[in-house]
């Protein structure tokens, strides 16, 4: 990171006054990092103990990763926190330590390294892959089992020996001594939860490669969790029970974090925010106030012109929809139960308010036929005679990606050659039509995230090799290669639904006979609508 960015709100405490040196890794750089608001919730949590020096490193081409704010390295500190949001960044957390100085495997440190705990959807979804690499994993939301870890480590005086201990607390997985299935910890109530108002605020210009992806804004978080049941999502299975934000407590957040933080717009985060049912109470309570706004994708069926036009008074030019496939029955598949004429509705509404839209699609999902490509096709040509302006309809078209815990976690990853096919026949139809552009990953990366997201902990070996070659799709190819170890062997098949699997070491509270009795609606045709979400329906272990 250039160290010549200015920051508001950082938090610079003296070494020699706290008991817990706390570096918080995130392994991508500044950028991204700082798009994160689980990184800016843990930093200033962390930094509300007054024994707790918690300070910010980033993943970066210098060879000794540093903190932003006392540029001390990494290995100096007495804990380094990893947050894994994408399977993509396991090799910049492996240089990230390897660049420190910190033997890369847990077994080869000694009293004077830091010990390395992992925490993020990452963690939750399958430790496995890391499993030699970090000393421990928090399974779940950190909230209810951080200050719990902090105090065990620190009655330990700061021991690596304490590792048992620390596996006997709830969410926390020692690779070394968790034999059980670990349950995931979960906040019980988003009202409680922790909702930082000082939050650090680059002082970029716009377009800079160290400004933020949403801008100099308040992060807020308004619901957490899912209440939808799509078949190939992750958080919708990990992430149970939804848990939402009262308006009261969104509204007095949002009045103290814009003082505090010095900024005029505010960005809503959540893995659904059309489940948030004072959406559009909020956002024109948000608008009235003369801030900016802006949202991430909503759900088609939520869509309204009342929202919409809070949208356009706030500033947001586009709106993001994830149909994910081009027919009614495939969605039925997915469990999206909406009509094409919703799309259109929808996107309709969008042109007229906003003039921008964006679209999410997969390709390569459980029953597809030529038939849904070609309706993805149709769908983009409808929408795009509506009169949005030239390239006023970007589409994301990415490769299906199985993921533990889903009902879909037992189907092959698509071949790459497959997906390359259903998109060049998708980018073929489409090109002429100059309203319309196509984006996504290559699809060699869906591989290996599918990889890293269902692999063993012998894949280690494979990531390990992969950052010392530079983390590139070549030193993918190459450790692969050297290793000997077959992608196609992890995630090219179907899997047995009666097989224990390496992800199973984690209970998210979802069963897998719940997750089974969803994969037989989807492929018997039997499609309902979506539950409540409440115990005795969603198969969710509340206790």
């Amino acid at each position: 990171m250039n160290q010549g960015i200015s920051e508001i709100n950082v938090i610079r405490k003296d070494f020699r006054k706290v008991d817990i040196k706390f570096a918080l890794a995130y392994p991508s750089g500044y950028q991204v990092g700082m798009s994160c608001l689980g990184l800016h919730t843990i930093y200033a949590m962390l930094n509300t103990r007054p024994d707790v020096a918690c300070e910010r490193v980033f993943n970066s081409k210098q060879d000794r990763p540093l903190s932003v704010e006392s540029r001390q390295p990494l290995g100096s500190f007495d804990i380094v926190g990893f947050s894994l949001q994408f399977e993509a960044d396991y090799t910049n957390v492996l240089r990230m330590i390897s660049n420190a100085g910190i033997p890369l495997r847990s077994s080869d440190r000694s009293a004077n390294h830091p010990l390395i705990i992992a925490g993020g959807p990452c963690a939750l979804e399958n430790p496995k892959p890391l499993s030699e690499y970090v000393d421990l994993f928090l399974v779940g939301d950190a909230e209810p089992v951080l200050d719990d870890l902090l105090d065990t480590y620190l009655e330990g005086n700061l021991s690596r020996e304490n590792l048992e201990t620390l596996s006997e607390l709830p969410g926390i997985y020692v690779p070394e001594f968790s034999k059980e299935p670990v349950k995931r910890v979960w906040c019980k109530s988003l009202e409680e939860a922790y909702r930082p108002v000082t939050q650090v605020i680059p002082q970029a210009e716009e377009g800079s490669q160290l400004m933020p992806v949403f801008g100099k804004c308040l992060l807020l978080e308004v619901s957490r969790g899912c209440e939808w049941g799509c078949r190939f999502c992750l958080i919708g299975y990990t992430g149970r029970p939804m848990r939402n934000l009262s308006m009261k407590n969104a509204l007095s957040t949002i009045e103290e974090g814009v003082e505090r933080s010095g900024v005029s717009k505010v960005t809503l985060i959540a893995p659904s925010l059309s489940g948030y049912k004072d959406l559009v109470d909020l956002s024109w309570s948000i608008v009235n106030s003369d801030l900016e706004l802006s949202v991430s994708s909503l759900r088609v069926d939520c869509v309204s012109e009342e929202l919409l036009e809070a949208l356009a008074k706030g500033g947001q030019r586009t709106a993001t929809l994830a149909p994910e496939a081009g027919t009614e029955r495939l969605r039925e598949v997915l469990n999206k139960g909406f009509s094409d004429d919703d799309i259109f509705h929808a996107a309709e509404m969008i042109q007229d308010k906003l003039q921008n839209l964006k679209m999410y699609f997969i390709v390569g999902l459980p029953t597809e036929t030529q038939a849904d490509i070609e309706g993805m096709v149709n769908m983009a040509n409808r929408i795009g005679s509506l009169g949005f302006p030239s390239r006023g309809i970007r589409l994301s078209v990415n490769p299906f990606v199985p993921k533990p815990h889903t009902p879909f976690m037992w189907d092959p990853q698509p071949s790459i050659d497959q997906v390359r096919k259903e998109i060049k026949f998708v980018s073929s139809k489409l090109k002429r039509n100059p309203r319309i552009s196509i984006e996504g990953f290559d699809p060699r990366w869906g591989a290996i995230e599918a990889f890293l997201s269902l692999g063993e902990d012998n894949i280690g070996k494979v990531i390990e090799l992969s950052a010392f070659y530079g983390g590139g799709l070549g030193a993918w190819r190459r450790a692969l290669n050297e290793t000997k170890i077959s992608i196609e062997d992890v995630i090219g098949t179907g899997r047995d639904t009666e097989a224990v699997y390496p992800w199973d070491i984690v209970n998210v509270g979802v069963s897998r006979e719940f997750l089974l009795a969803e994969r037989d609606k989807a492929f018997g045709g039997n499609i309902t609508s979506p539950c409540s979400i409440k115990c005795s329906k969603c198969g969710l272990n509340c206790n």
